[in-house]
């Protein structure tokens, strides 16, 4: 019974799909009706304005990572030749 359950909802998602792309109507698919009614709705250009700050920041991450990949050394030592003496005196005393 769940094998053909399925079977049907597949075929009915299957039949939703092939009208939305080439039913017909008012000399329209329901794709291009869907279309033409988000263009006019949504502003065009705030979208246009989301993309692009989120393709500069993608470019911005872009860069840093690739300078900091570039320039990678060492872990510069930041321990003073007096503070490693005292944590080796501190070790010491422990033992």
């Amino acid at each position: 019974m769940g094998v053909l359950k399925f079977l049907v909802w597949t075929a009915c998602a299957v039949g939703l799909g092939v009208f939305l792309a080439r039913g017909n109507v008012d000399g329209r698919s329901p794709l291009e009706h869907m279309e033409r009614t988000w263009k006019r709705s949504v502003n065009p250009s705030a979208m246009d304005k989301v993309k692009g700050s989120f393709e500069d920041a993608l470019d911005d991450a872009k860069q840093v990572v690739s300078q900091k990949s570039a320039n990678a050394s060492a872990p510069r030592e930041r321990i003073t030749e007096e503070d490693r003496a005292a944590i080796n005196n501190i070790i010491a005393k422990k033992k």
